[in-house]
């Protein structure tokens, strides 16, 4: 097969599969890193966006990802809030890191002595089986899973340029190592798992026994590390807050075993596909519940045992016999390496973390069939039937991701659906009892709410969320009971305070601005918080003393367009026009779409 006429079809079979998701909205993360994010909403803050890690008026993270925020300023200056680009993006992204793969996986079989032939087809239908396979849809057709395609687009093409450097060695290779370090670089910017691909570059780099080779990539890491940690180190960043409790060190080979059984069901037979999954069991009262969940859980570890076994066989049986496919299987192993349940991760699995080493393993095993000879009396048969099996198999493939991926139409949708398939975790539960009570259906809200404390019973943001029914409900006795549990638990404090002063309004008819004032200072507060205090204040009367607090915020959070706005509006109060004027016109530069946006505040 041509490689045009390859690329053409991992374009045409991706674009097919994909399709629908073009017309998908925004939901659950979307909110945070699109809607709400303020430093995507002009050019002149893309320098600032590096400054800072995402969520920035959200739960606070660890993710330092700012190349994916680069690519959001870049949609919303030209499409503002319209969903379509952004889902179209992330499509075009993923065509890329497909493309990207199937470069890589041929130059890597050609230092491996495999005829030009048989490396272009391993490689082509390695890369159309990984890219139109329903497991990548959490990353593909989700706006904010974008990290993975875009870190796996750049960390591929940063190993087809350093394997350049041997497969076509030149007196000055410069430039593809200068490639590399930059592709290595915009890949740990885009994802922390990343900088995986530099260490993946090294194993392999040892196995073609390439020791040169290793210096000069070791140079171009340790540089590539350099930069990166520069810039991330110095970058604003508030610790998140402890959301449960991580395995203990003696259960982790469980949880381990218990991860590598579901990625291989996923990988082989992706029918139950969700968000939040649990492999460390829950206690929910009912016994017999309780009891098959528990016996699930134990198949599943011995599952991932005998998987782990298995491939381990596998790739100490290829070693000698198949070394194009041992090598793949390493690469499968180191990028599964991180993510693996061997140190703590803020959970314990997730379909969209095998983005990368699903890749090598369905590259290993399409190099293992190749290589697969019949000796049986009727050989043609058998491969006519193994490649219909294996036709029939990634059509289905493509169906079950076509379907896959009306299920993030809405956020409603994609709640109620991922529910529905076994993700009814608490944060789920939580998230669509949100939605029922924004809604006004809030004897729905409370139902999953209380199915949510069930499962957790100090789950902050569910306790946080049945406060608010409380209040909707006029019941001020329960409101004040979880409002007061609430206000204990610092992830929370913030709103909590804020949902307080908001209850002895509707109680007493007054507002309690010492109240709101200790809901903005709270370790976990964000803007939301802070601008209902600074808007009471101006209503009171307080206008000048509104005016302060502002541009006290406005000292450390300049790039806020809203901001910048509000101040506006309450110098205008105050009668200080020149000011109002010069305060809009930085709303104005913070935010290129603003006048297209009156209702911002």
């Amino acid at each position: 097969m041509k490689r045009p006429l390859a690329i053409l079809l991992i374009i045409i079979a991706t674009g097919a599969c994909y399709a629908p998701a073009v017309r998908n909205g925004f939901v659950w993360d979307d909110t945070a890193l699109v809607l709400r994010d303020p430093l995507i909403r002009s050019w002149r803050l893309i320098p600032e966006g590096f400054n800072h890690y995402l969520f920035v008026d959200a739960t606070a993270s660890d993710f330092y990802r700012p190349l994916q925020r680069l690519t959001y300023t870049l949609e919303y200056a030209f499409f503002c809030a319209r969903p379509g680009p952004y889902h179209l993006t992330n499509i075009a992204l993923h065509i890329g890191a497909a493309i990207a793969l199937m470069f890589f996986a041929e130059a890597l079989l050609e230092l491996l002595g495999c005829d030009a032939r048989r490396r272009r087809w391993i490689a082509t239908i390695g890369a159309l089986i990984w890219t139109i396979h329903p497991v990548h849809t959490s990353a593909v057709v989700y706006v904010s899973g974008r990290a993975d395609p875009l870190a796996a687009l750049f960390g591929f093409v940063g190993c087809y340029l350093a394997l350049q450097t041997v497969v076509r060695p030149k007196s000055h290779a410069f430039l593809p190592w200068f490639g590399a370090g930059v592709a290595f670089l915009a890949s740990g910017l885009s994802k922390e798992s990343g900088l995986m691909f530099p260490v993946l570059m090294v194993v392999l780099f040892a196995i073609l026994k390439q020791p040169r080779t290793i210096i000069r990539l070791s140079i171009v890491s340790l540089f590539v590390a350099t930069i990166y940690l520069t810039l991330r180190l110095p970058a604003v960043h508030t610790s998140p807050p402890q959301m449960g409790s991580p395995a203990p060190l003696a259960a982790r080979p469980i949880t381990m075993s218990r991860a590598v059984a579901q990625y291989s069901g996923l990988l082989l037979l992706p029918i139950n596909l969700h968000m939040d999954r649990n492999i460390r069991g829950s206690f929910d009262g009912n016994q017999i519940s309780n009891m098959s969940s528990g016996a699930a859980l134990e198949l599943q570890t011995l599952g991932g045992i005998i998987v782990t076994a298995v491939v381990l066989f596998w790739a100490i049986r290829a070693r000698k016999r198949d070394p194009e496919a041992f090598v793949f299987l390493v690469a499968a192993i180191v990028s599964y390496l991180p993510i693996s349940g061997a140190v703590g991760l803020n959970a314990s699995i997730a379909e969209h973390w095998i983005y990368v080493p699903s890749a090598f393993f369905l590259l290993a095993a399409t190099t293992t069939v190749s290589k697969v000879e019949i000796a049986l009396p009727r050989p043609r048969t058998v491969i006519r039937t193994a490649a219909f099996v294996v036709t029939t198999w990634a059509v289905f493939l493509g169906v079950r991701t076509f379907i896959r991926t009306f299920d993030w139409k809405n956020q409603r949708t994609f709640l109620e659906r991922n529910i529905a398939a076994g993700g009814d975790s608490a944060r789920m539960l939580t998230n669509l009892a949100a939605l029922e009570s924004s809604e006004n259906h809030l004897d729905l809200a409370r139902q999953h709410l209380n199915q949510a404390l069930k499962k957790e019973p100090d789950q902050p943001f569910a306790i946080l969320e049945l406060a608010t029914v409380a209040i909707k409900q006029n019941n001020f006795t329960e409101a004040h009971r979880l409002l007061g549990k609430a206000t204990e638990m610092p992830v929370v404090a913030g709103p909590a305070h804020e949902l307080v002063a908001v209850l002895e309004n509707k109680e007493k008819g007054k507002a309690d601005l010492l109240r709101l004032r200790l809901a903005a200072r709270s370790e976990f507060s964000n803007w939301s918080t802070e601008k209902r205090y600074i808007k009471v204040l101006a209503e009171t009367g307080a206008t000048a003393s509104a005016i302060q607090e502002l541009q006290t915020c406005l000292t450390t959070e300049w790039y806020r367009a809203e901001s910048w706005q509000l101040l506006s509006q309450l110098l205008t109060r105050a009668g200080q026009p020149k000011a109002a004027a010069e305060a809009m016109s930085y709303a104005y530069s913070y935010d290129v779409h603003l006048a297209d946006r009156p209702d911002a505040l």
